[in-house]
């Protein structure tokens, strides 16, 4: 997987609302770093299940946060899902490579 379609698929997970969790994370725990002088540590987890026999997967995708603080350490962890096509060449995407007709002979009647 090429770095720019990672980074697309990661702006398209639970409607880029995954990206803000991971964006977040990493702030929170490095800020937490500097001004305490402990490690912090953010997690990402992806667990990956076909959908029936298509070719479809559901992405669970977590993330788990331990931010350092003076006093020991905050932690949060998040988990939701994602509904991914699987396209050529093991491509992901929520959107399909192809996009079949909606309506059988829908579009013989356009074009007619």
């Amino acid at each position: 997987m090429k770095q720019a379609e990672l980074y697309d698929l990661f702006g398209e997970l639970d409607a880029g609302v995954f990206l803000q969790k991971v964006s977040r994370g990493l702030a929170d725990c490095a800020l937490g770093a500097v001004t305490t002088g402990k490690p912090g540590k953010v997690v990402l987890t992806f667990d990956i299940k076909q959908i029936g026999s298509s070719n479809q997967v559901h992405v669970k995708h977590a993330i788990k946060m331990a931010k350092p603080t003076p006093n020991g350490r905050v932690t949060e962890e998040n988990s939701t899902e994602t509904p991914v096509y699987v396209g050529t060449g093991g491509k992901l995407s929520v959107f399909p490579d192809k996009q079949e007709p909606m309506f059988k002979g829908s579009q013989q009647q356009a074009e007619g």
